[in-house]
């Protein structure tokens, strides 16, 4: 099947062969063919090429290896060379591993048409699999009408949805509006802050309700599962909590807002770290948490002590 109107480049920023074929297998099935898939390879080790080579006869791909690996230092900016690579207006932004509906594009067209403008950020229902594709979580239904960045920012905090790329349609006029990916260390809340950063420009994330996309998250391939990047996670963590408190100066009274940002903090530290800092590190990440609610600040310092010393004394 095939749409007149606007054609949507698949962008993917390629690194790892492992399920690659999965993913390019799934987009060569697409119902709707108004695509082009553009793969950047980071200067991967693995032999990408060979088998991005094996669909070039099944769907529209244009392929760029990059002589230097930027992942590794600069991950957003990756990101955006991959972008730089389109030259669609319409972009979903995708990743090497994760899988997509077969009427992912058709939707995608449609709801351009239905919108009758050229200008929106869109999203995908999310379910998170394993290395066997078995579902391990599934967000809540969409809702069926816009969400603000604000809401979309409040929901992540309290951790009421996982967010993976996977799941965001975007026009490159709002991407562009925005300066690109917002840069944090390994990228981690980089893409959440800037989903917030685009649905604030588009005037709210419009669902696309049907079958989910796929965010493959596999123990020791994801930073999530590691603990190799404690210390840039941190790091992260509080520029994003400064990030927040610099794009919504005018929220930060909001009760919603702070309940979210502690919760969140809480989740990293304790959930995601497992307590794996020091109490300098503590004191540093209440220091930008000062600048949303000193309250907040004072109550996660108090709890997160609180639970390095009962680990001490279990030892």
């Amino acid at each position: 099947m095939t749409l007149m109107g606007e054609k949507i480049a698949i962008v993917i920023p390629a690194y790892k062969h492992r399920f690659l074929r999965q993913t390019l297998d799934a987009i060569a099935a697409q119902t709707c063919r108004s695509f082009t898939v553009y793969i950047g390879d980071d200067a991967s080790p693995q032999n990408l090429e060979e088998i991005v080579a094996d669909y070039a006869d099944k769907m529209d791909v244009v392929y760029r290896r990059f002589d230097t690996n930027l992942g590794g230092t600069d991950l957003p900016g990756h990101w955006d060379r991959c972008i730089a690579l389109a030259r669609e207006s319409v972009i979903w932004f995708f990743s090497d591993d994760d899988w997509m509906p077969q009427d992912g594009v058709e939707r995608i067209v449609k709801a351009l048409k239905h919108r009758g403008t050229g200008s929106g950020m869109f999203r995908f229902p999310l379910v998170v699999i394993d290395e066997n594709d078995r579902i391990v979580h599934e967000n809540p239904p969409l809702p069926e009408y816009p969400v603000s960045g604000y809401q979309f920012l409040l929901d992540k905090l309290e951790g009421r949805i996982y967010s993976a790329a996977c799941e965001y349609v975007f026009t490159r006029d709002l991407y562009e509006q925005v300066g690109g990916f917002v840069k944090f260390p390994l990228a981690w809340c980089s893409d959440d802050a800037t989903w917030v950063s685009i649905g604030e420009k588009a005037g709210g994330i419009v669902p696309l309700p049907g079958k989910p996309v796929g965010w493959r998250n596999v123990t020791g391939e994801n930073i999530s599962c590691s603990s190799r990047y404690d210390k840039e996670k941190m790091a992260a963590t509080r520029q994003f909590i400064e990030w927040i408190s610099a794009f919504y100066p005018d929220r930060l009274r909001d009760r919603e807002l702070r309940h979210a940002v502690k919760k969140y903090t809480h989740t990293i530290l304790h959930y995601s770290l497992q307590d794996r800092y020091r109490l300098r590190d503590l004191m540093g990440m209440c220091c930008s948490l000062w600048h949303i609610c000193p309250a907040v600040s004072v109550s996660v310092a108090f709890r997160m002590c609180k639970l390095k010393l009962r680990n001490r004394k279990n030892l």
